[in-house]
């Protein structure tokens, strides 16, 4: 195990052109995630807006069931 790895940083350069900012469209209603409606990762991994979730019974993806109460907010 390297212990100096933390003073080995490299700083790359990325052109303009090429940077990208994370962006949250839900599956089910097709609508970018807000502040007021974030992503929200089901049981089962699957992830959907929380207006959408709240509206689902079940994993539109897989039979798991769904519950707002176990659900996770996601940050990209």
């Amino acid at each position: 195990m390297c212990t100096e790895c933390d003073n080995h940083n490299t700083s790359i350069n990325i052109p303009p052109e090429n940077h990208y900012h994370s962006i949250f469209a839900c599956p089910v209603s097709k609508e970018q995630s807000t502040e007021a409606n974030p992503p929200m990762m089901m049981g089962c991994g699957h992830v959907v807006n929380k207006d959408s979730l709240e509206k689902l019974k079940k994993s539109p993806y897989c039979p798991a069931e769904s519950f707002t109460s176990s659900s996770l907010r996601v940050h990209f």
